[in-house]
C-alpha cells in the first residue's frame, strides 16, 4: 500500500513476511537500525571502526586496476617504450591508435569472465575465499607484464589479468556495502574510488620516474610494481570476517553473530539485541525472496529488480560519459599540442592527484549532501570544463592555452573523485536486492566495461595526432555524453542515503519515482504483530504505536526495545 507520504509492504511482501517473521524482534531490530542511522559519525567510527577498517583494506586491491589502467595509458607518451613498440608514421613515431585501443580492449573477454565468475563464487563461497583465490591469481598475472617482450604479449597480459582485476572490482563493494553499518556505508563503497584513484596516482609517479631510465627497465619497472601488494592483501583476506548477510542467507546466524561482534566496539551488542538485528536481516532477505526466489543472474531482469538493474547501469554509464575520458589521454595530446615531454608529465601527475584530493572532498560533503545531488552538481562541474578545454582546443595553442587545458583536466578529475567517480560504487552497491547484490554489481561493471571499451576505441583515434587529431576538441564530444547522462540522473537516480536495504525493497516493491525516493515514511506492517490490520491511512498514528505499529523512520519508544539503545 502506497500514497504520498508513505509505503507499506505490497501483497506480495506481506504474503512472504506472514509466517517467516518474528514481529517482536522485527520491531526491536528496526529501532536499532534507526537508532544506528542518528548516530553522528565520530561515534559511529567508534563503535564500527573495525568493520570500516577490514572493508577500505580489502578494498586496496582496487590499487592494482587504477595502476594498471593509468600507467598503460601513460606508456603511449613514454619514451623507452615508445622507442620499443612504436612505429613511424608521418615522420613520428608512435604506437598506433589500433594497438592502444586494442591494449584498452583486449580485456573485455577476461573481465567479463572476472566479473560474472565473482558474481557466481561470491554468493556460493563468500567473499572472503573468492577474493583470497583472486589475489593468488594476480599475483601470477604480474609476471606476464615484466617479462612481455612484444605488443602480442602485453596483450594477452591485459586479456589475462583482466579476469583478476574485475573479481575485485565487484567483490569489494558487494563487502563494503554489507559488512558496514549505515552511518559509514557510503564512506566504504566510495573509499574503493579512492583507492583506483591512488592507483592512477602513483603509476603516474611511476611512470614520471621511467623518464629517466634507459631501455626496456624503463617501462618493466613500472609493471613490476605491481608486486608489492598482492601478498599483504591475501593474508589480510586470509583472517578477514566474512560478511554478516551472506552468512545469515546461508543460516549460518551463530557465525553471523560472531561476525557482528567482531566488527563492532567490544561491548557494543551487549548493550544492544543482536537478535533483533539479525531479525531485520533475515527479514529484509525474506521480502527480497518475493522478486528473486533463487538468486540467480536472470532474477536481476525481473520484477521491480529489472529497475534496479537499469540504475546499475545508468551510474556506471555516469562515470563513462562524464568527459573524464579526456583526462586519460592528457599527457599525449598535450605532448601533441607543443608542451615538452617533462612538462606534460607532471601535469599528468597533477591531473591524477586529484583524485586523491577529490576523494577526500566526497567524505566530506557525505555528511551534508546525498548520493543524487552530489553526482548531478559534479556532472554539472564536468560539463562546464569540457566547454572551456573545447574552446581552448579550438583557437591557436600557446602557453596559456596549453596550461589551461591542463588545469581544466585537473578540475574535471578533482570534480569527478569528489563526485561521480566515488558515488557510483555507492550507489552500485546499495541500490541491488541483498541476495542478488553480487550479481547484479557484476552485471553493472560489465556494462561500464562494455561502454567503457566502446569509448576506449575512440578517445585515442580522437586525440592522437597520427589519427583524427583532434586534440582537446574532443571535449565537445564528450559534452554530449555528459548531458545525455545528466538527463538519465535527474528522472531515473534514485536517492539511498540513510536507507536501510528493507526500507529500498519496500520503496522499490511500490514503485516510488526516483524524485520522491529519499522523502516518503516506510511503514513495515509486519513489525505490527499483525500485517492485515496495521493500516496508517486508517488510523491515528498514535494509537498505531500503542499497537506496535513501527515506521522505519522514526523510533517507537517501547520501554523493553527502548532500554536495548541506551550507551
Amino acid at each position: 500500500m502506497a500514497n504520498d507520504n508513505f509505503v507499506g509492504l505490497t501483497d506480495a511482501q506481506i504474503a512472504a513476511a506472514a509466517s517467516e517473521v518474528d514481529p517482536v524482534l522485527l520491531a526491536q531490530g528496526i529501532e536499532l537500525i534507526h537508532a544506528e542511522k542518528e548516530v553522528p559519525l565520530r561515534k559511529a567510527l567508534r563503535y564500527h571502526w573495525r568493520a570500516m577498517a577490514w572493508s577500505m583494506f580489502l578494498s586496496l586491491a582496487l590499487v592494482m586496476d587504477g595502476y594498471d589502467g593509468a600507467v598503460s595509458n601513460a606508456f603511449f607518451g613514454l619514451p623507452s617504450f615508445v622507442n620499443t613498440f612504436g612505429v613511424v608514421v608521418n615522420g613520428k613515431k608512435g604506437v598506433p591508435a589500433n594497438w592502444q585501443s586494442a591494449l584498452q580492449n583486449v580485456g573485455i573477454p577476461g573481465g567479463f569472465l572476472g566479473l560474472f565468475l565473482c558474481g557466481w563464487c561470491q554468493e556460493r563461497f563468500g567473499s572472503r575465499k573468492t577474493y583470497l583465490g583472486g589475489m593468488c591469481f594476480a599475483i601470477l598475472c604480474v609476471f606476464l607484464f615484466v617479462f612481455a617482450n612484444s605488443l602480442g604479449m602485453l596483450l594477452a597480459a591485459e586479456a589475462i589479468a583482466a579476469c583478476a582485476w574485475a573479481i575485485f572490482n565487484t567483490l569489494t563493494a558487494a563487502y563494503a556495502a554489507e559488512i558496514c553499518p549505515i552511518q559509514l556505508r557510503g564512506y566504504s563503497t566510495s573509499f574503493i574510488s579512492m583507492c583506483w584513484g591512488m592507483g592512477s596516482f602513483i603509476a603516474s609517479g611511476v611512470d614520471r620516474g621511467a623518464l629517466n631510465i634507459q631501455g626496456n627497465w624503463g617501462w618493466r619497472m613500472a609493471y613490476a610494481v605491481q608486486w608489492a601488494w598482492p601478498v599483504p592483501l591475501a593474508i589480510a583476506a586470509f583472517f578477514a570476517p566474512e560478511s554478516p548477510w551472506w552468512l545469515v542467507r546461508k543460516g549460518r546466524i551463530d557465525d553471523a553473530k560472531k561476525v557482528l561482534n567482531r566488527i563492532s566496539m567490544k561491548g557494543y551488542w551487549e548493550d544492544r539485541n543482536i537478535d533483533a538485528y539479525i531479525e531485520v536481516i533475515k527479514h529484509t532477505d525474506v521480502l527480497e525472496r518475493a522478486q528473486a526466489k533463487s538468486g540467480s543472474f536472470w532474477e536481476i531482469w525481473k520484477g521491480t529488480n529489472l529497475r534496479r538493474t537499469e540504475i546499475q547501469m545508468g551510474v556506471w554509464a555516469c562515470q563513462v560519459f562524464s568527459g573524464t575520458a579526456m583526462t586519460a589521454y592528457a599527457v599525449e595530446f598535450l605532448e601533441d599540442a607543443g608542451m615538452s615531454t617533462t612538462t606534460a608529465f607532471n601535469f599528468g601527475i597533477l591531473i591524477n592527484g586529484m583524485n586523491l584530493i577529490g576523494c577526500l572532498i566526497d567524505f566530506v560533503l557525505m555528511t551534508r549532501f546525498g548520493r543524487r545531488t552530489l553526482i548531478l552538481c559534479g556532472l554539472n562541474v564536468l560539463a562546464l570544463m569540457l566547454v572551456l578545454i573545447g574552446v581552448f582546443g579550438s583557437v591557436t595553442p600557446t602557453h596559456a592555452t596549453l596550461q589551461g587545458i591542463g588545469a581544466c583536466c585537473a578540475v574535471i578529475n578533482l570534480a569527478y573523485h569528489a563526485s561521480v567517480g566515488p558515488l557510483t560504487y555507492t550507489v552500485a552497491a546499495e541500490v541491488p536486492a541483498s541476495r542478488l547484490r553480487a550479481r547484479s554489481v557484476a552485471w553493472g561493471r560489465a556494462s561500464y566495461t562494455i561502454m567503457y571499451n566502446a569509448t576506449a576505441q575512440l578517445t585515442p583515434r580522437m586525440v592522437s595526432a597520427v589519427d583524427w587529431n583532434w586534440g582537446a576538441k574532443a571535449a565537445y564530444f564528450w559534452l554530449g555524453g555528459n548531458l545525455g547522462v545528466t538527463i538519465w540522473a535527474f528522472f531515473r537516480l534514485p536517492e539511498t542515503r540513510g536507507l536501510s536495504y528493507a526500507e529500498m525493497e519496500i520503496l522499490f516493491a511500490n514503485r516510488i519515482s526516483a524524485r520522491k525516493f529519499g522523502h516518503v515514511k516506510v511503514h513495515d506492517e509486519a513489525a505490527a504483530g499483525d500485517a492485515k490490520f496495521a493500516d496508517p491511512e486508517g488510523g491515528d498514528e498514535a494509537d498505531e504505536k500503542e499497537k506496535g505499529v513501527v515506521y522505519h523512520n522514526e523510533t517507537v519508544q517501547q520501554p523493553q526495545v527502548a532500554a536495548t539503545l541506551e550507551g
